[in-house]
């Protein structure tokens, strides 16, 4: 891999876990994320406990072949146990993550397995595209190639 290409992977990493952790509210820089060593890995602790766990810590943990996870921490911060899979996608926009959580929390998350393996350099392809802030990303629209949406309108 190039140096250049695996850096912007592992800083759009950090910036999407960034966004998806303001998303939820989260107090403070308490998440974690990498790239190398494979899996990529991203860890936020969560703020809440859940009412059928209020024992444990609370984590959202994310990697490469599982996606996204609400967690307990079963044994002070060393063993993780996962309690409900996002599932549906491996890395799905920060909103919808936050409502993930929103939903587990109050008990109105479906049950789903892990999101499942994908190519890891499309995977980090696509991490690389969170290098840039989310709100400035631009999103290719059918019928509208990217470079005409990186243009501004002039008046």
């Amino acid at each position: 891999m190039h140096l250049e290409y695996e850096h912007a992977a592992a800083s759009g990493l950090r910036r999407y876990v960034n966004t998806v952790a303001q998303e939820l509210g989260c107090s403070g820089e308490a998440y974690y994320a990498h790239v190398d060593p494979a899996p990529a890995y991203a860890y936020i602790a969560l703020d809440d406990r859940l009412p059928e766990h209020p024992g444990e810590d609370t984590a959202l943990v994310w990697n490469e072949n599982d996606g996204w996870a609400v967690a307990i921490e079963v044994t002070a911060g060393h063993e993780l146990t996962v309690v409900r899979y996002f599932g549906r996608e491996l890395l799905p926009p920060p909103p919808e993550v936050a409502r993930f959580v929103g939903d587990v929390f109050a008990g109105r998350a479906p049950e789903a397995g892990p999101a499942g393996a994908a190519d890891a350099a499309a995977v980090r392809q696509h991490l690389a595209t969170y290098a840039i802030p989310y709100q400035e990303r631009v999103t290719a629209r059918p019928g509208r190639p990217a470079e005409q949406a990186r243009r501004r309108p002039t008046s």
